[in-house]
């Protein structure tokens, strides 16, 4: 406990020390007796000092409302030291709840500004990081792409899906250039029962007979 308190008010120092100087020595020039500098002390100095100090401390550290009581209790000794209090109780009073105010407002504005700051950066991380992740999508190898065809796109298949040959284009080989039997078919119209003994009437009879196949 001991050593978090004295965490804590290491922390605040720099601001107590600030926020003690300008609150024990500015209100020193009320005693000029001018309106102008009176209002520009209490409602201009004082309220600013407590207010930005404390935002200053939640943009840098955190959002701690036991920053907001510095301001007040500096305060109390200049009332009696410079004859505030004397003057209008109930007008220090106000004061003194006024800086306390003016101080939890700035903690509240730095904590603002604190994580907007906060999802600016995260934004932006995330920013970057998306062209990274697009440059490594594209530095795939090509064997760990999916293949694609747009023959199977335009039929509506999916690219994974192999095509389907057909038993012809299968069943395929090749040509020897070599042989002359590959440059010959058989004719599907010829018929082994035609010799020199057939006579025209029975060339007749095979050409009708060929004829109705074809029509067939």
């Amino acid at each position: 406990m001991e050593a978090k308190f004295e965490k804590k008010l290491k922390a605040f120092l720099p601001y107590i020390i600030i926020i003690g100087i300008v609150f024990l020595i500015a209100p020193a020039l009320l005693f000029v007796g001018s309106t102008f500098v009176t209002y520009l002390v209490l409602i201009g100095i004082l309220p600013l000092t407590a207010g930005a100090c404390c935002a200053h401390y939640a943009i840098k550290k955190e959002n701690d409302f036991w920053l907001c009581l510095v301001a007040p209790i500096f305060f109390i000794p200049s009332m009696f030291i410079y004859g505030i209090f004397q003057k209008n109780a109930l007008i220090a009073l106000i004061y003194l709840v006024a800086y306390l105010l003016c101080g939890y407002l700035g903690l509240t504005i730095g904590d603002i500004v604190a994580s907007s700051s906060k999802k600016g950066k995260a934004s932006g991380k995330k920013a970057e990081d998306e062209p990274e992740s697009r440059a490594s999508r594209s530095a795939r190898k090509p064997q760990e792409r999916k293949p694609s065809s747009r023959r199977s796109r335009d039929r509506g298949v999916d690219a994974d899906t192999p095509i389907r040959r057909s038993r012809s284009s299968a069943r395929a080989g090749r040509v020897d250039l070599d042989s002359t039997d590959d440059f010959f078919t058989e004719d599907p119209y010829a018929d082994d029962s035609l010799d020199t003994a057939t006579t025209s009437e029975d060339v007749d009879a095979i050409l009708s007979e060929i004829q109705q196949r074809r029509n067939d």
